[in-house]
């Protein structure tokens, strides 16, 4: 019988996508959005879709096989206050309640490497202290989506529980010097992209550059998008693209030129950049590895957004085929490995 996941804060369905190639079924989502939800069902119209987490009663799913989700960022991120707790959107509560509710055979939580800086480390250990009194040993790791074949620079931390009797390993690296195949650059990622509407943000020389060693880091233009190096996997695609944080394509090399031109003491430029263009819906979805098949719903604005939300799906694959590992594995343990047995053997 195929396991059973629901899936909270689940915003587009990155991480239901994931799951789902590792042969998880995902038999309901939780989003509070209703554009991201409308995404959610489109590409999952068999999944129940729950609006507000805090209105659920997780015990309507005791004993199901797995609670999964990403609660919101924005609390943890280092790009904000960090105010941890005392951001009225901190959800990883909710998220420690649905376990206790539903009691699952294991959880998998994602969220911003934020969770380990030292301002909310004592936050995240709490969680992890909770989440263990519940009966569950827990698993921190930050990965990089980039080692598991998504075309994109992305770090997360991923929280995994499973009950004391299992053994969980976090999956090896499948790309990169880590791994056994190359990085997949953007360049391949954006070949033959299907039609889209272009990105109307227009791309113009910044008044007052900020100039770095490497022409893709730094400030050359307007706005926080900043050209992508189409040999590498490109940046992290930010849930406020649309504008003028979405990245650049420049085929021509022209922001290379400029950079080089800076270098060597050249005077800023003013005006527009010819040549160079922001990313569009499927170019970023395609960065994110999301096939060209799953639709997204809302304005453009808000299907940026649910792109850059999102896991991408090929990590949520890998972690989730580690997980379902884990537990047939510990389906097949001799009955006569007690839990102390089980702590001795298996490192924390």
């Amino acid at each position: 019988m195929q396991p059973r996941a629901v899936d909270l804060f689940a915003g587009a369905g990155g991480l239901t996508l994931g799951l789902s190639m590792a042969g998880w079924h995902v038999a309901a989502a939780v989003e509070f959005d209703p554009w991201a939800a409308k995404t959610h069902k489109l590409n999952f119209p068999h999944a129940d879709i729950l609006h507000d987490v805090r209105d659920v009663d997780f015990r309507i799913f005791r004993g199901i096989d797995l609670i999964a989700g990403g609660p919101p960022c924005q609390p943890f991120s280092v790009a904000g206050k960090q105010l941890a707790s005392a951001d009225p959107r901190d959800m990883v509560p909710q998220f420690i309640r649905a376990v206790f509710e539903a009691q699952p055979k294991a959880f998998l939580m994602e969220n911003v490497p934020g969770l380990l800086t030292a301002r909310n480390m004592p936050y995240t250990r709490q969680a992890v202290v909770q989440l263990e009194d519940l009966g569950y040993r827990v698993y921190v790791k930050k990965l990089d989506a980039s080692e598991y074949g998504v075309p994109q620079g992305r770090e997360r931390v991923f929280f995994v529980g499973v009950h004391r009797d299992a053994k969980f390993a976090f999956p090896q690296p499948s790309h990169g010097p880590f791994g056994p195949l190359p990085f997949v650059p953007a360049r391949q990622a954006l070949f033959n992209v299907p039609d889209c509407a272009p990105n109307r943000a227009i791309v113009t020389y910044a008044k007052q550059p900020i100039l770095r060693p490497s022409p893709w880091a730094g400030m050359l233009v307007n706005g926080q998008g900043r050209p992508i190096n189409l040999d590498q996997p490109s940046q992290t695609i930010p849930a406020t693209a649309g504008g003028n944080r979405t990245h650049i394509v420049d085929t021509e090399g022209v922001l290379l030129d400029y950079h080089r031109h800076l270098r060597s003491g050249g005077k800023p430029r003013i005006g527009r950049v010819e040549g160079v263009r922001r990313l569009n819906l499927r170019e970023s979805a395609r960065l994110q590895s999301f096939p060209d098949s799953f639709e997204f719903a809302g304005t453009t604005s808000r299907q940026y957004a649910q792109i850059g939300n999102a896991v991408p799906p090929l990590l949520a694959q890998a972690v989730g085929s580690a997980l379902l590992q884990a537990l047939h594995t510990s389906a097949a343990l001799p009955q006569e490995l007690t839990q102390s047995t089980m702590l001795e053997l298996f490192v924390h």
